[in-house]
């Protein structure tokens, strides 16, 4: 952590220079030009083009830049979201309203995965549970809308190219007039393995002993190579009336995960959405909207690039072939109530999850053809209660009923004693929220939310016996849903248009939390799920600043706590302190900007599980660019001194697990040309 005082105290002295010169210079200017308004909302939101002026590879790594968010590293792309510790099914990830999961049950394609940076144009973030137009929010809700054509012709061409071949090109074209509107989009993601402070390839973490190890000739072969295609057709029909399809392909081939035993031949997507919206029906009505959705993903794993594979007239030793298909719908209204917005609608979803594993254990049904679908019911009320202060409320219900179409139960029977394939839960959840203007640019809020969400098809009816002395891995039907019960409390800022953030501070109370663990049975030991109760809490600080000269201050610090109350031990997978410092000199041509990232130790693990204690670590990026009418183009350095650490987070519990942490980026390279017509 040496170096993380050093870049933080040097970030500090050019801040306290800057900030003696604001006052100084506010003593004899008469007027400060400001760059604009900044409006503190509840949701956090990322913009496409701040996302696509980052070295991020995927979303989960890009929407670190917001406090509270972390993700898994299991390779060099497809990083999975965790939102103030909570992570997979109990954070809800969307595309345009749709609900999309992925196929591999080590979570190699999380939700997030399957679109490209080039479709998006803002991602929003609300965190906790406070969200009743969508079952299952237990932790925070990721929307990421897509982008729209403007008027008339259009279009943009992006080229980014970064060490280690890290290639992403994207080109759409669209138009758009007041009867039809259409876009069409195309997208290349390519690199090669990377490599950390240390100078070694993620394909290079294991010993020479292991039979895990990448082949000779491997280590240097593509991380990833990945086509997306999309289009979008709008019609504005009638007088009011608008109906929208969208429709996506995406082709991921040949995506290494060293943490794990297998690495993706392909993961392969499809998605159709189609919405149709009437805006202002009456005085009444403001608003009526029908979606329909469905997708489906293919993915294919092997250990075929694996020394394990040697021998084996397959070309591999295991192989894991998971389909995942997901339909929904919603309708949805908005009325007019006294001086408020009400909110009501009906929605519903089915989650297919299929899975077949090959080992030398034999071939079996992993993920045993479990369908799972939910129908729920929800209303929220938004008004003014006086003239500064604002209500919302909301409530939802919901009925889930989950079947395992293939029979596994001799494995449930082993190590539970129940034969049990199906299961319906039926539960209710709501918040109410509550924000206050104390003064004209500082902000109350207080939030009390209460969400829960059935046990995913993995954590009730998965189910595999592996070889020899390794433990199996067996789902659990007799888990109960997980309840979130949080209290949200903070304050939001924006002083004299130069000063704004935010602090936060969140209770969570958790009843049935499903957690991983090992149980006994009567022939081998195996990994499976439990109901535990748990808390959880923390906060996230942000404070940014307009300075003099053009000059922008950031900042941001967050931080969760967690208990096992049940066993009376640390919750796992739960990140440290984090943080980030930024300043930047921006002006209408071009900008620079210097950022240091950091994160504390974490010595609060699940030695259960072998979780193991992390070190903390500081990096410094560095990045310039300029803008030429519609050309941009731009520049950095991530990890400018090549730092070699680990985020905690790289730690995996999951079935396939080898036990290697795979490390960060070391210092590398890059630059984007971006042009709009």
């Amino acid at each position: 952590m040496k170096k993380y005082y050093t870049y933080t105290g040097i970030l500090s002295i050019i801040l306290l220079i800057l900030c003696g010169k604001l006052f100084a210079e506010s003593i004899i200017l008469e007027e400060i030009i400001v760059k604009g308004e900044r409006e503190v909302q509840q949701k956090e939101c990322l913009e496409g083009k701040e996302i696509r002026e980052t070295p991020a590879r995927d979303v989960g790594e890009a929407l670190k830049v917001i406090e509270g968010i972390n993700s898994v590293r299991k390779g060099a792309i497809a990083n999975d979201i965790v939102l103030r510790g909570f992570s997979r099914d109990n954070i809800n990830v969307f595309i345009d309203g749709m609900r999309i999961y992925g196929a591999c049950p080590n979570r190699m394609d999380p939700n997030s995965f399957h679109i490209d940076f080039a479709e998006i144009e803002k991602i929003s973030v609300l965190k906790g549970p406070f969200d009743v137009k969508n079952p299952g929010s237990l932790g925070g809700l990721v929307e990421i809308k897509t982008t729209r054509p403007k008027k008339g012709w259009g279009g943009s061409i992006n080229v980014f190219a970064g060490s280690y071949e890290n290639i992403n090109t994207s080109f759409n074209s669209s138009y758009s007039d007041d009867k039809v509107d259409v876009l069409f989009g195309y997208a290349y993601r390519y690199s090669l393995p990377y490599k950390d402070g240390d100078g070694d390839r993620i394909t290079e973490l294991y010993p020479a002993s292991s039979p895990n190890r990448y082949k000779d000739g491997e280590e240097d072969d593509k991380a990833y190579s990945i086509n997306t295609f999309w289009s979008k057709f709008g019609f504005n029909l009638l007088a009011n009336h608008r109906l929208e399809i969208g429709c996506a392909r995406q082709e991921a081939d040949d995506i290494i995960y060293p943490y794990l035993l297998m690495d993706a031949v392909y993961d392969n997507t499809d998605r159709l959405n189609v919405k149709y919206e009437i805006p202002d029906i009456s005085n009444r009505i403001k608003k009526l909207k029908a979606q329909f959705y469905c997708n489906q993903v293919k993915h294919d794993m092997t250990d075929e690039r694996r020394v394990s594979s040697e021998g084996f007239t397959s070309g591999y030793m295991m192989r894991c072939y998971a389909e995942a298909k997901t339909f929904g719908g919603k309708l949805e209204s908005d009325i007019a109530v006294h001086s408020g917005r009400l909110t009501v609608g009906i929605d519903y979803y089915l989650r297919n999850w299929d899975a077949e594993n090959t080992s030398p254990a034999g071939t079996q049904k992993m993920m045993p053809d479990v369908d799972l679908n939910n129908i729920g019911a929800f209303c929220e009320y938004n008004r003014p209660l006086k003239k500064n202060l604002k209500l919302t409320i909301g409530a939802r219900v919901d009925q889930s009923r989950s079947k395992a179409n293939d029979d596994r139960s001799d494995l449930y029977n082993l190590y539970y004693g129940t034969r049990d394939r199906e299961e319906t839960d039926s539960y209710a959840g709501g918040n109410i929220q509550l924000t206050y203007r104390l003064v004209k640019n500082i902000e109350l809020f207080a939030g009390l939310g209460h969400v829960t969400r059935p046990p995913g098809p993995d954590e009730r009816y998965i189910a595999m016996e592996k070889p020899s002395s390794s433990p199996n891995w067996v789902g659990n039907p007799e888990l109960d849903p997980v309840k979130n019960r949080e209290f949200d409390i903070g304050v939001k800022y924006n002083i004299g248009s130069r000063v704004y953030g935010k602090a936060t501070f969140y209770y969570s109370d958790i009843k049935d939390f499903i957690t991983v663990c090992n149980i006994t049975g009567p022939v081998k030991d195996a990994r499976s799920f439990k109901n535990v109760d748990a808390t959880l809490y923390g906060g996230e600080v942000s404070f940014n600043a307009f300075l003099p000269f053009d000059f922008t201050f950031e900042s941001g610090l967050s931080y969760t706590w967690g208990r096992d109350d049940t066993s009376d031990k640390p919750l796992s997978e739960i990140s440290p302190l984090t943080g980030r410092i930024s300043i930047k000199y921006d002006i209408e041509k071009y900008f620079i900007d210097v950022e240091s990232i950091f994160a504390d130790d974490q010595h609060r693990t699940d030695s259960d599980l072998n979780e193991e204690k992390t070190s903390g670590w500081a990096i410094m990026n560095f990045k310039v660019g300029t803008r030429y009418n519609k050309l941009n183009v731009f520049a950095g350095i991530h990890n400018i001194f090549d730092k070699q650490y680990v985020e905690h987070l790289s730690y995996q519990r999951d079935p396939f697990r080898t036990g290697i942490k795979v490390p960060e980026i070391g210092r590398n390279f890059y630059m984007n040309i971006a042009y709009e017509w």
